[in-house]
């Protein structure tokens, strides 16, 4: 019996064993989880580097880009240049000085498309990293570019055979040209356009690559975050399991005890490998007290260890924010939560961060703490904001780009389908910008449109846009006006007013007190009726029309408009080829003087239409003016002027006529003008004494010095001066004492109420003695009846021209007409 009790007391106890290979099994589970989720944490840094530089990388090549849109913009100006020589050989008729001009501005093209092309086949080279999609866009970039080369080669070649054109005195030939080589330029242009638009899909697919590689490598990163919270969580169980058995055993082992401290140890230093880890790692309980703090959060919140544990997340970082609250809320509900907060550090500047959290539970599961590992994004949010702003922000004013307006307003248009609110686009174009620029510099220029950029975000609701187009243009998208479109264009024409009256404060443009007025377009729109290209061009027809209005005005768009501005192109273009298929032709209207005898004739222009019949000035002039078209336009009338006045001049009865020919301001001012008129002069073989050039007073506002420098050139060479209209423009003393004119011109407003309207008749005297006194001669034009001649008679204007002595007559008619004038006479 004793010896069976002591067998029974030596039996160890089955419990024990039991415990001895479980306490094992949790405790090789334990460093194997911990192990475990040291490594992933490291992939998680390592694949957020990767992120950060995917965004870098994206920055990089967006970057690059926008610096290849600038290459081929700089070549647009460039194929300008190379063109404008083919266009002056009309002017000039210096075939050596503008092949010369040609070949140097051609020498830069070629340059910098050789430049481009480098640069452009150094990124082809270096496509590897690159999508399909976008390698095969920039070889098609390569082949724009080639046609743009073709393009160019076959506008020279046009432009070279109009020089050997005139070099063979075929002038006639070279105009009939003309109308090719502006096709060809206008291909060069097609094909620089193509050139922008392909690098903007390059730069649009390349930001839309980028950004689904980030989206796919944060989607990786979350599952890896989301693991290694799980992996930690059950660490921590497995832990507390581990310390309650080592707990168990530790009265009856010593040895135990070694254990236990030596999974502590273990357990401090995977607890350093966390501290090395380059995310924030913290713990709190469900009473928000922290609980853990590693390095990484010293160093990303600027708060050390001891001042972080025990205090509350909440009001540390957060300051009593209710996103927290609500992340709490949903951890408690789902488990986990991951995605951007926005903390405070402690020096008080707020930080961006890609959290994931985790809800720890007890061995009830019962909620007991949160671990949250948090990524400062901080720069790469920053890094999102600058692609944006790149891609759809003009980088002079900061203000919405073209692309970014016109996707707005689509918006609009998409959303007004739910709505019946108006909305209306207001267009804006800055008066005489180009003027500035000229005469200030383009440096100057850039601070106005800044300037006028922050006027113009002062002037307009927090529901508007407001960009800017391109140049001077300014467009401003007012949203949700009135349903009823009359008090809308009241709530539109409100804020344009506004608008007019903020740009006409004076500008501070470094040291220098600039004055600039706007011309505004307003075009209101509902529903899906029209496109956006329909409501961009309406809004452009009516500002184009507030700038016909006198400028500094703003008008409204209306369907009359569509038809004018159609009307409008259709003859500007048949306003071309008639230049080109000589349709334009002089008449001549004769001037007396108090005798009665002819002493010269006024050259009038007309154009025999083949459809239109004769067309008077009233109806083409303006148009040329605006199209630039009034410069071949003068140069022509010029030229057959003084051909009729050599012809003149070979007949004793019209020797010593005076021909008289109008002067548009535009082409007074070009550079080459006085030089101009001595060419057509030794051409023709004109004498000078008998032409008289008649000027408006239009052209004395701008550039007064150079204006007089001209005319003392032209008196010089005997040319006389006529101060044209004169009475209805400025008509100020001040420019009139300085001018060297030889007569004014009383305009025929005037004449026909000056024995009707008492005022018209005391302008008429005034402008007679105003002429007497600055020893000028006067002559009046318009006059229709013989009473109107004797009023002018008796006061002392001694030239007469108008209907009452004979109309604007053809070059055989008007021979015809003085031929029985001296017949008469005799």
């Amino acid at each position: 019996m004793d010896v069976l009790d002591d067998k029974l007391h030596a039996r160890p106890d089955r419990g024990e064993r039991d415990r001895k290979p479980r306490a094992a099994k949790w405790h090789r589970m334990y460093f194997f989880l911990a192990g475990f989720d040291v490594l992933v944490v490291v992939l998680s840094v390592l694949l957020n580097h990767l992120i950060v530089e995917t965004y870098h990388r994206s920055i990089k090549a967006n970057q690059s880009w926008v610096q290849q849109l600038s290459s081929f913009s700089t070549l647009g100006n460039l194929a300008s240049a190379v063109n404008a020589p083919g266009n002056n050989v009309f002017d000039t008729l210096d075939v050596d000085a503008e092949s010369k001009n040609m070949a140097n501005a051609l020498k830069a093209f070629d340059e910098h498309l050789d430049s481009t092309r480098r640069q452009l086949e150094a990124r082809i080279a270096d496509q590897t990293e690159h999508s399909a999609d976008i390698r095969a866009l920039t070889l098609t970039l390569r082949d724009d570019v080639n046609a743009v080369d073709r393009a160019m080669i076959e506008m020279v070649d046009e432009a070279l055979l109009i020089f050997s054109f005139f070099s063979d005195g075929q002038s006639e030939s070279a105009g009939k040209r003309m109308a090719t080589m502006d096709r060809k330029y206008a291909r060069l242009l097609l094909a620089l356009a193509t050139v922008r638009e392909r690098v903007g899909l390059i730069q649009s697919k390349l930001l839309e690559e980028e950004q689904e590689s980030v989206e796919e490598l944060r989607r990786v990163e979350f599952a890896i975050m989301l693991f290694v919270l799980l992996m930690v969580g059950a660490a921590m169980v497995y832990g507390r399991r581990i310390k309650r058995e080592m707990e168990r055993q530790a009265a009856e082992k010593e040895g135990y005890l070694c254990v236990l401290k030596e999974s502590e140890r273990q357990f401090r230093q995977q607890a350093s490998l966390l501290d090395k880890a380059q995310d924030a790692i913290v713990v709190y309980g469900m009473d928000y007290r922290i609980l853990y703090w590693n390095k990484s959060a010293e160093r990303l919140y600027g708060m050390c260890r001891s001042e972080a544990l025990g205090q509350s997340a909440k009001k540390l970082l957060y300051q009593g924010d209710k996103a927290f609250d609500l992340v709490v809320r949903s951890l408690v509900k789902n488990g986990d939560w991951a995605g951007e907060v926005n903390v405070r550090r402690k020096d008080g500047c707020t930080l961006t961060l890609e959290s994931h959290r985790t809800l720890v539970r007890d061995e009830e599961g019962r909620p007991q703490s949160v671990l949250s590992i948090d990524t400062d994004i901080t720069h790469r949010k920053v890094a999102e904001k600058e692609v944006q702003r790149l891609a759809f922000y003009d980088q002079l004013t900061g203000l919405a780009n073209r692309r970014l307006m016109l996707d707005r307003l689509q918006h609009v248009l998409a959303g007004s389908s739910r709505s019946l609110n108006t909305h209306a686009v207001i267009l804006i174009d800055l008066d005489n910008f180009k003027a500035l620029n000229d005469t200030l510099g383009h440096d100057r220029g850039d601070m106005l449109l800044r300037q006028v950029a922050q006027r113009l975000s002062g002037c307009i609701r927090e529901s508007d846009t407001v960009a800017r187009l391109g140049g001077d243009e300014f467009v401003v998208l007012l949203e949700n006006l009135s349903e009823n479109p009359p008090e809308a264009a009241v709530q539109a024409k409100a804020i344009g007013e506004k608008i007019l009256a903020a740009l006409n404060i004076s500008y501070q443009l470094d040291g220098y007190d600039h004055h600039s007025t706007p011309s505004l377009g307003i075009a209101l729109f509902q529903g899906q009726l029209n496109s956006v290209d329909d409501i961009i061009k309406r809004a452009d027809l009516a500002m184009y029309r507030a700038k016909a209005a006198g400028r500094n005005t703003l008008c409204f768009f209306d369907p009359e408009m569509q038809s004018v501005a159609t009307a409008r192109a259709r003859l500007e273009a048949d306003l071309r080829l008639g230049l080109q298929h000589q349709e334009l032709l002089l008449y001549y209207q004769p001037q007396v003087n108090s005798e009665g005898r002819i002493v010269g004739a006024e050259a009038l222009i007309r154009w025999r239409h083949p459809d239109r019949g004769l067309v008077l000035p009233a109806d083409f002039v303006p148009v040329a003016e605006e199209s630039g078209l009034v410069l071949p336009l003068g140069r022509f009338a010029l030229q057959s002027a003084c051909s009729q006045l050599a012809v003149w001049a070979r007949h004793p009865q019209t020797a010593r006529f005076e021909m008289a020919v109008n002067v548009s301001p535009r082409q007074f001012h070009h550079t080459d003008f006085v030089d101009e008129v001595l060419d057509v002069l030794r051409y023709t073989g004109a004498d000078p004494r008998r032409l008289k050039l008649e000027l408006t007073e239009g052209l004395l506002v701008e550039d007064m010095e150079g204006t007089i420098a001209k005319m003392i050139r032209l008196k010089e060479i005997g040319i006389g001066l006529s101060l044209d209209d004169f009475g209805t423009g400025y008509s100020s003393l001040s420019y009139l004492k300085s001018l060297p004119l030889d007569q004014l011109k009383i305009d025929q407003s005037f004449i026909r109420d000056v024995l009707l309207d008492p005022n018209a008749a005391a302008i008429t005297c005034a402008i007679i003695s105003l002429g007497q006194i600055l020893g000028l001669t006067v002559i009046a034009e318009g006059v229709e009846t013989e009473a109107q001649r004797s009023f002018l008679a008796s006061h002392g204007c001694l030239a007469y021209q108008g209907h009452l002595f004979a109309p604007p007559l053809p070059a055989e008619a008007f021979t015809a007409f003085v031929r029985e004038r001296l017949v008469a006479e005799h």
